[in-house]
């Protein structure tokens, strides 16, 4: 279980944007094998009465934080890995999903504040000056996210849980096979007016898959309400 875990969180590491990841997991930690610019991470895991805690610590420069959240089971801790150490390292360092902090200019992210539609299986995305906002599907799901801005250039990255949800082109049972395991949704978009043009990074049907489904993208257009 203790190997399984290891992997796991190196392997959500490792997919973060905007990281190299090196492992010291054989390494005794220590100021010596610690870098002043490089971020220190590990997880502590503690069964309780009724579930399991998991406190994640990083430090960079002499900063220090930590997240705790306590799960119903141990196999949960898991499937929230990657959004845990997401929110852990912004906290950390004042960024999102490790982008730098200057990327995303406030008053860029102001101007798409408002609602958008444009997707057949969504029934709207509301944006908020602050750079996040949420999605929302016309199943009833809802989705949070990050929005960044660079020039004409909008990414858009879903934050938070994994949900067989926000896949409502899936059959449903293709969207729960794949859900755990599926990569971060993220829309590159164009702005150019009160339209945004691009593409989607989502789960696709996929018959050559063992799953039925695989990564890819689709063409997507927003309008502002």
């Amino acid at each position: 279980m203790l190997k399984m875990t290891t992997d796991l969180f190196f392997t959500q590491l490792q997919s973060l944007d905007g990281y190299a990841v090196i492992d010291r997991r054989d390494t005794l930690f220590s100021a010596d094998t610690a870098s002043v610019s490089n971020i220190s991470f590990y997880a502590e895991i503690q069964e309780d009465a009724d579930g399991w805690v998991c406190t994640l610590h990083a430090t960079q420069n002499g900063k220090y934080a930590n997240s705790s959240k306590k799960y119903a089971n141990y196999y949960k801790i898991l499937l929230d890995a990657k959004s845990s150490l997401e929110t852990l390292f912004s906290s950390l360092t004042g960024t999102s999903s490790g982008a730098s902090a200057a990327a995303t200019s406030a008053s860029d992210v102001e101007k798409l504040a408002g609602t958008w539609s444009g997707e057949p299986q969504i029934d709207k995305v509301v944006i908020l000056r602050g750079g996040r906002g949420f999605v929302i599907f016309r199943n009833g799901a809802s989705m949070n996210i990050a929005v960044e801005v660079r020039g004409s250039s909008v990414t858009i990255r879903q934050v938070g849980k994994f949900n067989a949800s926000f896949y409502p082109e899936l059959p449903r049972s293709t969207a729960l096979q794949n859900a755990d395991t599926a990569p971060l949704i993220e829309w590159n978009l164009t702005i150019s007016g009160n339209t945004m043009s691009g593409t989607k990074t989502t789960l696709v049907e996929d018959s050559g898959s063992t799953t039925g489904a695989a990564s890819g993208t689709v063409e997507v257009n927003w309008l502002r309400r």
